[in-house]
C-alpha cells in the first residue's frame, strides 16, 4: 500500500519577461499507484508553453492505471495532441515538447521518458538519477567519441541540443523502463522520487549536495535548490516535482 507523505514543487519562468514553457503534473492517485511529470516546450519553435501543457494535460487526464503502464500509446497519444494544435494555427506547425513521467505503485516505478527532463530517487542523502538525457552532448559520450572530461568545455548550448523530442517533424525515440520496488532505496519506509526540467537539474548538478537535514525533506530540498537557481541566475525555466511515497505492506 502507498500513502503520500509530502509533496513539493516550482514551476518558474527564467524571467518575468518570458513564458514558461515548462508544465508540471503534480503527484496524482491512479489505480493502486501515484503518477507525476515534467514536459519542458522546446524553446526554438514557436508553441513551446503549449505543447508541454499538451503533454501534461493528457496526463491529468488519465483515469486508469491500465492506460499509463501503456508508454508507447501514452507517447503517441500526446503527439497527436501537440499535432493537432496546428489545425487552427499553422504557426503551431513545429510545436515540440519533452515529456518525463513516473508512476509508483507497489510493483515498483514505471519510467516514460523523452527529451532531457529528469528522474531521480533519494539514495543514502543523494540523488540517484534514473533517465538518461536524449542531448547531442549525451549521444556522443554514449557512442565513445569524447568523454565527459574533454566535453567539460562545450557551452551549455551545445550540451542542451535534442537529439529527440514529441513533435510532428521529429523522430519520436522515448524511453520506458522500470525499476522493481525491491531494487528501489527506502529510507525509513519512504521513497522519495524528483523529477526536475534542464533548468532545474542544471543548477543541482553543478553542486549536487545539500545538508543531511535537508536531503531529509522533499520540502526542503524544494526550498533549497529554487533558492540555489535563483540566488544563482536561472539559466532557463525551471520546474520540479518531488514527493515522499510511504511504502508498507
Amino acid at each position: 500500500m502507498l500513502k503520500i507523505i509530502e509533496t513539493a514543487s516550482f514551476c518558474f519562468p527564467k524571467s518575468d519577461h518570458r513564458i514558461n514553457e515548462d508544465s508540471i503534473l503534480m503527484p496524482k492517485k491512479l489505480g493502486s499507484g501515484v503518477l507525476f511529470a515534467v514536459a519542458d516546450g522546446v524553446g526554438s519553435y514557436s508553441g513551446a508553453e503549449l505543447a508541454s501543457k499538451c503533454a501534461v494535460k493528457h496526463l491529468e487526464t488519465v483515469t486508469e492505471s491500465n492506460y499509463i503502464t501503456n508508454v508507447e500509446t501514452v507517447f503517441l497519444d500526446v503527439r497527436d495532441k501537440v499535432i493537432s494544435l496546428a489545425r487552427n494555427n499553422d504557426s503551431l506547425f513545429q510545436a515540440a515538447t519533452t515529456l518525463s513521467f513516473g508512476y509508483l505503485n507497489e510493483e515498483g516505478l514505471l519510467i516514460g521518458h523523452i527529451g532531457d527532463c529528469r528522474l531521480y530517487v533519494r539514495n543514502n542523502s543523494k540523488l540517484q538519477q534514473l533517465t538518461k538525457d536524449h542531448s547531442q552532448y549525451q549521444q556522443a559520450v554514449d557512442a565513445g567519441i569524447y568523454t565527459k572530461r574533454q566535453l567539460r568545455n562545450v557551452s551549455e548550448k551545445a550540451r542542451r541540443t535534442l537529439t529527440t523530442a514529441i513533435a510532428r517533424q521529429v523522430d519520436m525515440h522515448f524511453e520506458k523502463s522500470f525499476i522493481p520496488i525491491d531494487e528501489l532505496p527506502i529510507e525509513n519506509g519512504c521513497i522519495a522520487l524528483f523529477a526536475m526540467s534542464d533548468g532545474a537539474h542544471q543548477l543541482w548538478e553543478k553542486r549536487a549536495r545539500f545538508s543531511q537535514n535537508t536531503m531529509k525533506s522533499v520540502s526542503n530540498f524544494s526550498s533549497s535548490l529554487k533558492k540555489r537557481i535563483e540566488r544563482n541566475g536561472p539559466v532557463d525555466d525551471y520546474s520540479m516535482v518531488a514527493l515522499s511515497v510511504e511504502i508498507s505492506s
